[in-house]
């Protein structure tokens, strides 16, 4: 079960997500046909993006271990979320973005710079080098398992 600072820290997450224009975020989703559960998971009209919370460094060093950091995995774009200076730039993944829980403020530490998320072809400097190759049979699982929530009525957020 997750902490209570694991919780909060998705919930900035997706409300940082919410900002930066993506439409759809849903936390905590469990889909058929997807074995990641990503803590938040995003989509806009040209690309996705994943947040993974972290509350500890044992966690976030399991996290590498996962199959679908080694391949495949959710997420054209793919940030950590942890509390100030839990990982540090230089730890993180290559391609990965990190964003510090700041009590009810997201600092963004490693991102692309401007506020354009270019889509799985469009080539743009800055944003390539945080580009992933994502599992799109896994999104587009996700995307129905979503949909499916929001058509009956249920929450996507936690």
């Amino acid at each position: 079960m997750a902490s209570e600072l694991h919780n909060l820290q998705s919930a900035l997450g997706a409300a940082w997500l919410k900002r930066q224009g993506f439409a759809i975020v849903a936390t905590e989703l469990i889909a058929l046909g997807c074995a990641e559960q990503a803590d938040v998971v995003g989509f806009r009209s040209s690309c996705s993006v994943v947040i993974e919370s972290k509350v500890s460094r044992s966690d976030f060093a399991a996290d590498s271990k996962k199959n679908h950091r080694i391949s495949g995995g959710l997420g054209l774009y793919r940030f950590y979320i942890c509390p100030p200076d839990m990982i540090h730039q230089e730890e993180l993944p290559a391609r990965w973005g990190l964003l510090y829980a700041d009590g009810r403020k997201v600092i963004e530490v490693v991102r692309p710079r401007g506020n354009v998320w270019p889509g799985y072809e469009t080539r743009l400097p800055h944003w390539d080098e945080f580009k992933h190759e994502p599992d799109y049979v896994a999104e587009r699982n996700v995307l129905f398992s979503i949909s499916r929530r929001l058509a009956s009525g249920k929450p996507i957020l936690k």
